[in-house]
């Protein structure tokens, strides 16, 4: 994602979990990323949106019709200056080209429907958002998500 930088230049991640596609281990990816927001100085209602826009992420890495359903999901976060980013690595995506910029401004047309439907949420959520094809097959979601309450 432009702007972001990448993987080896942030370090190791804070927050790095590998979970099955299975809808009930979202929960505790949810509880995992809300710790690392408190501990980061985020508010509660700042933690909730960052819940559901992480929600929204792992939800459509589960969805069915990507994929043969083979390969966990993974989740990767770093807190910084701008908020956190969040990485939600799925191997199993068939998504041939990038969707990027700043989230208003992101559009749902030529998304698989699953994407399309997480997408206005997280836009409203995170401060940037891109979805990306991976090397050798699989997708990311990287979210910048801040903080801070927005309006003060």
């Amino acid at each position: 994602m432009t702007g972001s930088p990448p993987e080896s230049d942030r370090g190791a991640p804070e927050l790095a979990i590998e979970f099955p596609r299975k809808p009930e281990y979202v929960r505790t990816v949810r509880q995992a990323i809300a710790a690392l927001a408190r501990l980061h100085g985020a508010d509660e209602d700042v933690v909730e949106d960052i819940k559901l826009a992480v929600s929204e992420a792992c939800n459509t890495a589960l969805a069915p019709g990507e994929g043969p359903a083979g390969s966990p999901v993974e989740l990767m976060a770093w807190g910084g200056a701008e908020g956190l980013v969040v990485d939600v690595l799925d191997a199993d995506a068939t998504f041939d080209h990038a969707v990027a910029g700043p989230p208003g401004e992101i559009s749902t047309d030529e998304l698989p429907f699953e994407r399309a439907l997480a997408l206005p949420i997280i836009r409203g959520l995170a401060s940037r958002v891109a979805i990306e094809p991976r090397p050798g097959g699989g997708a990311v979601t990287r979210m910048v998500l801040s903080l801070e309450a927005s309006g003060g």
